[in-house]
This record gives structure tokens, C-alpha cells and sequence, in this order.
């Protein structure tokens, strides 16, 4: 599919901005990389090579051509799961030199003949873009372009062309139900456990809806203790049930704000007792506090498996790699004890609400494992000798638990994550994946 069609009959119209345009008219979305790349022999390409994060920066390869003044940035992208392939998907052009005034006039005036006006003025939630300026969105055949002008501290004015296919665009709308599952595993406060939390204990106890609804800051912490010591006094006598809920409500609460006092330095661990509960807490260098180690989320795990309130702390373990030391003490490889707890947990859970998002976590540290055995030798923190063995059988493990993911929860934010993996995994290409691996530095 062409992008920017038109373009042919106006381009020969501005000759300073000639190869730009010719550039876009020419750009055909969803070229194969290979048969881009035989086109374009003297293109600087370059593997994906992290961190990724969303739509735009999960790219397979990205190349760079340089021709006088005007420089492209091709990028390819993997998004269909089912027929995996690296295709051409985004675009940056731009110019530098004295004329990039009328070069971005020249270019507005383009693609205000093909599209009409632009739409926006603005670039919500682009990266770099503070560094962008006099902004133009365009809406192109269902995909989309951005002009503006660069500008940026040591480097050449320029204006700056960026466009986007139908199917990058697509993937981009995607990235607010990653955002969303990422929000809800791993934001301070108000996720969907606090908000379980508040709705069943805020009328007994109102400190858990103040504490857990907003990022609590210093003034809180008086709230933070008495609230915590009524949780851990009414657990001591409640029944089975209720007791697991009020020690995970009480773990979360004492999760909120570290304890800043000092004290000796050469002494790392210390305890404090509450109700007869004990809650252990480690001195953190880095952060210069005292990390509260989360006995009662194990507590709960340990004494109430295979409970609502015992999957819910298998669940919050899990994510936290099983190291809730804060400070990677078991080590770095944080997957392997992922792997083991979750299989464990996938073969005796056959159905139940945690499932989903275990399967997801233990593809996660499978794609992790082998991730490890690819880091390249730039990567200060990995050996990836160390990972290579059995390597190749993770990542077939991780393409296996993302598809049941994907059967299992079609419409689900964690099938949205494991469509995002699922191509560049099948086509064994480095995602760069550490969510499971722990850098304490």
C-alpha cells in the first residue's frame, strides 16, 4: 500500500524538499525487511537492542540513510502473531540547514493540499517530543504523519517528518491496556487489590481508603501505624478468612512509606512486633531506608494456600520475582523461582481468576531466561553464558503460555501484552525481556 499517494503530481512543485517527499510518495507500508533492505544496500541497520517499552520503540530493525542535508529513519515491526514478520511500519525524515523554515512550510503546505488542515497542534504522549516544536498532525489513509521542527541542545535544527502506518498506528492504541495491566500490577496505590481492600475494610477501618486511595507522603505515617496496628489487633482474634484478608490489607499498609531513621548502618536487618506479629525490615543503601521485608503477604501465602485470600498473596508474590528484599539478596535470576512456583501453581489451578495472569508471568520469565542468553556486550549486569543452556527450550515455553493466554482471555489486557511478544519471539528476535531479572545498583 502507498503512502502519501498524491504526492507525485505536487512534489516536483518544491524541488528543496524534493527527496523527502518523493521519499513518502515512494514508501510502501508493510514491506518485508529483507526486500527492503536489498533495495536500500548502503542503509546502517541494526537489530532491536532495548529497552522497548510501547508500540513505537518495540521495533525489529531500525536503519538510517544519510543524503547531504536529509537523513531517514526506516523501522520495522512485528505484529501479527499469526504470520510473524518484520515489516516497514514508521518513518523519520528531516533536514538541516539554513532553509528548514521553508522546508517545513513547503512540506505543511503538501500535506495540508492531500489531507486538509491539521488536526492537532500538539504531541500527546510522544517520546522526545519536548523536543518538537510548531507541531502538525495529519490523518493519512488510517495512518498518520507529524511535522514539526527539532530543535535539541548540541544538535542541528531541523524539520522533521514522522509517519506512521495503518497497523503501527493500531498497535499504539494498544499500548493503553499494557499501561493499564502494567498500572494494575505495579502502581503505588490504587489498584485493582486496593480497591478490593477499601470496598470490603474502609468502614471498619477508614485509614485503609486514605492510605490506599492516594501515594501517601510524610504526614500520613502517624495514620500509617495506628491504622496498621488496628488491621494486625482485629486479625489476631478473626477467623480463618477474614484474618488473611486483614494480614494482606496490613502487609500493604506497611508497604506504603519506608521507615527513613537511620540508625546503625552495619546492622541490616531489624524487627518490630505488632499484635504478636512480627515485621522484619532490611536497610536499603541505595534509597538510604528501611524496607519492610512483607512477612505477613508470605504469612498468608504459607497458611492459606489454595484460598481466595492465599492465591491473592501467591499472585502479589509472584510479581515481585519472589524477592521482597528489595535489594536482589537471592540474586538476579529471579525467573527461575517464578518458573517453579507458578508451574506449580498452573498444574493444581485449573481454572480460577489468578490463572491468566500466572500464565502470563511464568511466560514472562521463560522470555526473560532466554532474553539473558542473547544480551549483547554492551550489557554490564548479564553473562549471557550463564543462560544459554536451555534457552532455546524457554523461549518455545513463553510462545506456548502467551498463545493459552491468548485463548483463554482473548479480549483480556493480559492477551494485549502476549500479542505484543508473540511475533518477535517466533521469529527469534531479542526482546530485550528483564522483567524478571533484578539489578540492585
Amino acid at each position: 500500500m502507498r503512502f502519501l499517494t498524491l504526492l507525485a503530481t505536487i512534489a516536483p512543485l518544491f524541488a528543496g524538499n524534493q527527496n523527502i517527499l518523493t521519499r513518502l510518495h515512494d514508501q510502501k507500508w508493510e514491506t518485508p525487511y529483507d526486500d527492503w533492505h536489498k533495495g536500500h544496500p548502503s542503509a546502517k541497520c541494526r537489530p532491536f537492542d532495548g529497552p522497548g517499552g510501547l508500540a513505537d520503540e518495540e521495533w525489529c530493525y531500525r536503519c538510517v540513510e544519510t543524503n547531504g542535508p536529509e537523513s531517514y529513519e526506516t523501522s520495522f515491526y512485528a505484529f501479527d502473531a499469526q504470520k510473524p514478520a518484520c515489516r516497514l511500519e514508521q518513518l523519520r525524515a528531516w533536514q538541516t540547514g539554513p532553509s528548514v523554515a521553508e522546508v517545513q512550510s513547503a512540506i505543511e503546505s503538501q500535506l495540508t493540499a492531500l489531507y486538509g488542515p491539521s488536526d492537532s497542534i500538539n504531541a500527546v504522549g510522544e517520546w522526545s517530543s519536548g523536543f518538537w516544536q510548531d507541531i502538525r498532525h495529519f490523518r493519512a489513509n488510517q495512518g498518520e504523519v507529524y511535522l514539526y521542527r527539532r530543535v535539541e541542545r548540541s544538535q542541528p535544527e531541523a524539520a522533521e517528518v514522522r509517519a506512521r502506518s495503518a497497523s503501527l498506528v493500531t498497535a499504539r492504541a494498544e499500548d493503553e491496556k499494557i499501561n493499564e495491566l502494567n498500572a494494575a500490577q505495579t502502581a503505588p496505590v490504587g489498584t485493582p487489590f486496593d480497591r478490593r481492600l477499601i470496598r470490603d475494610l474502609s468502614k471498619e477501618f477508614p485509614g485503609v481508603l486514605t492510605l490506599l486511595s492516594e501515594e501517601p507522603g510524610e504526614s500520613r505515617r502517624p495514620l500509617q501505624r495506628q491504622t496498621l496496628e488496628q488491621l494486625l489487633a482485629a486479625a489476631r482474634a478473626a477467623p480463618a478468612g477474614r484474618k488473611a484478608e486483614l494480614l494482606l490489607a496490613a502487609d500493604r499498609v506497611s508497604s506504603l512509606l519506608p521507615d527513613l531513621q537511620r540508625g546503625d548502618q552495619n546492622i541490616y536487618r531489624r524487627e518490630l512486633t505488632i499484635a504478636g506479629f512480627p515485621l522484619n525490615y532490611r536497610y536499603n543503601e541505595l534509597g538510604a531506608v528501611w524496607a519492610y521485608q512483607r512477612d505477613l503477604l508470605r504469612q498468608v501465602w504459607r497458611d492459606h494456600k489454595n484460598t481466595e485470600w492465599g492465591d491473592a498473596a501467591f499472585l502479589l508474590l509472584e510479581r515481585t520475582g519472589w524477592d521482597t528484599s528489595g535489594t536482589c539478596e537471592p540474586g538476579s535470576d529471579q525467573f527461575r523461582q517464578v518458573i517453579a512456583h507458578g508451574g506449580e501453581f498452573i498444574a493444581t489451578h485449573p481454572s480460577g481468576a489468578p490463572r491468566l495472569e500466572v500464565l502470563l508471568a511464568v511466560g514472562q520469565a521463560y522470555e526473560t531466561w532466554w532474553s539473558l542468553s542473547r544480551a549483547g556486550p554492551n550489557n554490564d549486569y548479564v553473562q549471557p553464558k550463564n543462560y544459554r543452556e536451555g534457552a532455546a527450550t524457554a523461549r518455545q515455553k513463553a510462545i506456548t503460555l502467551y498463545e493459552r493466554v491468548i485463548v483463554l482471555g482473548p479480549v483480556s489486557l493480559e492477551a494485549a501484552l502476549a500479542r505484543r511478544e508473540l511475533p518477535r519471539l517466533k521469529l527469534n528476535l531479542d526482546t530485550v525481556q528483564r522483567r524478571y531479572f533484578c539489578v540492585y545498583d
